[in-house]
């Protein structure tokens, strides 16, 4: 009916307009073109018809963005692609406490130089920038955000308050030079902060091997308890909450040496916060309480490389690759101005020339002299004497949910990427579970069903990494696409609360 009213209105517009042009003093030869020509009939049919077509378009076009992970109903420079959550472990039934952790180096805008994202334009404005993050972080709405790179004016101005209207609470730590740090925010309504750790690498023992270089670079853990709404669900449970560290490991190509003992200490502070919050305030020692502990962030290594090997692989014993660019990360002589902000600095590409240096992080081969290969041989010592290990949650459930896409490049089933900057592209950013070892495990990589029955954890789900043929040519950030230059990690993992 409304199609048909509409088109009684049309004509009857039309016939007004034929009367009125038929008193104008025009030729007949003029005339005729007008009334034959100008002023067709519209009937009701064709009206429906160019409106179904219409319709159809507006269809096709809004499937096509869903298709691409893209919201139809954001506004173009507002779109981010929308990733899918992987099914992983679907056999066991749900009994225990469900949740979602992400890990996402965010970007910061202090270390946005536009030669280093020369084609990334208004993507890089932070008004713009900023709500791209905030509506990834709305539309995944993980339990416990790990970010990295957070500004501190950023956090002060906008995270703070926007994350807060989120349903968060949240915690910063950054180094008191460095214009960004680190950030964990957690829904209020199911944790609530019990304790808190701050980590500065530079100030931290590691044995009897010194810190390279100053790095300025942090770690922040902290205990989140189960609140009420939680615990009421699990009555008489041992489970109290869940230890949650996060981190952003020194970036230098040639700082591979520094990241691995980065790396011991950010093990070994677990251990230390892990007892730490087994002990009440009169001293009594709870081994009976669960907290289940993760680390995650960007670790600025590859699954193939000894930093990540030597938090995953137990006993270590650097080799073959791993060895030779570790061994020729010792070579490697920092200059004695890195200081403060002068580390940002060179995070955003500037590389100093000092002394006589080597001239790849990547060899193909690397003559290690003996004092070279000490430090090898201390490292090794100190990360097998600590009874810790982590499991990347990717490494064990990846296989299972995106095949294609596990292991292209490592032997760890580890995605392809998960940074995709103009000048470098590969998987720096993990979710670790923090496993006690006790010193005779060798399993390598280790299997789901394992996991799960070691440590009371199912990992429900994973967030859809894309293979790099996915990718553009172009790095990111760039409008329509990702927000940052690494794209967000996240699990769905299930805790046991018996």
């Amino acid at each position: 009916m409304e199609t048909e009213k509409l088109a009684a209105q049309i004509n009857t517009h039309i016939e007004n307009d034929r009367k009125k042009h038929s008193h104008d003093e025009v030729s007949p030869k003029h005339s005729k073109g007008k009334n034959d020509s100008n002023f067709k009939v519209v009937s009701a049919e064709h009206i429906a018809q160019v409106r179904a077509k219409r319709q159809a378009e507006r269809k096709a076009k809004k499937e096509a963005m869903i298709a691409r992970g893209l919201d139809p109903d954001c506004p173009p420079d507002l779109q981010f692609i929308r990733r899918p959550l992987l099914e992983v472990d679907s056999q066991c039934e749900v009994k225990g406490f469900k949740f979602k952790l992400m890990t996402y180096n965010c970007l910061a805008q202090a270390l946005i130089r536009r030669k280093l994202f020369p084609n990334s334009g208004n993507a890089l404005k932070w008004f713009k920038r900023s709500q791209v993050l905030l509506k990834e972080f709305e539309y995944y709405s993980a339990d416990i955000l790990c970010l990295q790179e957070i500004d501190f004016i950023q956090y002060q101005s906008f995270w703070k308050k926007n994350l807060h209207g989120l349903g968060y609470d949240l915690q910063f730590h950054r180094h008191g030079t460095k214009n960004h740090g680190v950030t964990i925010a957690w829904k209020r309504e199911l944790f609530s902060m019990a304790d808190r750790m701050l980590i500065e690498y530079d100030k931290e023992a590691s044995d009897s091997i010194e810190p390279r270089t100053t790095t300025n670079n942090v770690g922040l853990i902290l205990a989140l308890k189960f609140s009420d709404r939680v615990t009421s669900r699990f009555p008489g449970s041992s489970s109290k909450g869940i230890l949650v560290g996060t981190t952003h490991l020194f970036w230098h190509p040639f700082g591979t040496f520094e990241r691995t003992r980065q790396c011991y200490v950010l093990l070994k502070k677990m251990k230390e916060f892990s007892r730490r919050v087994m002990v009440l305030q009169d001293g009594a020692d709870r081994q009976d309480q669960k907290w289940y502990p993760f680390i995650c962030g960007d670790f600025n290594s590859q699954p193939f490389d000894a930093p990540y090997l030597s938090m995953t692989s137990k006993p270590i014993s650097y080799e073959d690759r791993a060895k030779t660019v570790i061994a020729c990360s010792t070579s490697y002589t920092f200059s004695k101005r890195r200081n403060g902000e002068d580390c940002d600095e060179e995070e955003g590409g500037n590389i100093e020339k000092y002394g006589d240096q080597p001239a790849t992080p990547v060899p193909q081969q690397f003559d290690a002299n003996q004092e070279q290969l000490q430090l090898l041989s201390d490292m090794e010592k100190i990360h097998n004497a600590l009874p810790a290990r982590a499991i990347s949650v990717y490494s064990v459930g990846y296989k299972s949910a995106h095949p294609e896409n596990a292991g292209v490049d490592n032997k760890r089933h580890e995605p392809e990427i998960s940074n995709w900057a103009e000048t470098w592209r590969g998987l720096l950013d993990y979710i670790f579970f923090i496993q006690t070892w006790d010193f005779s495990d060798k399993r390598k990589p280790d299997e789901l069903g394992n996991f799960r029955r070691e440590n009371g954890v199912t990992i429900r789900r994973l967030l859809r990494m894309p293979p790099a043929c996915e990718m553009p040519s172009h790095g990111q950030p760039h409008e329509g696409e990702y927000g940052s230059d690494h794209l967000a990690m996240m699990c769905e993992l299930e805790l046991d609360m018996h």
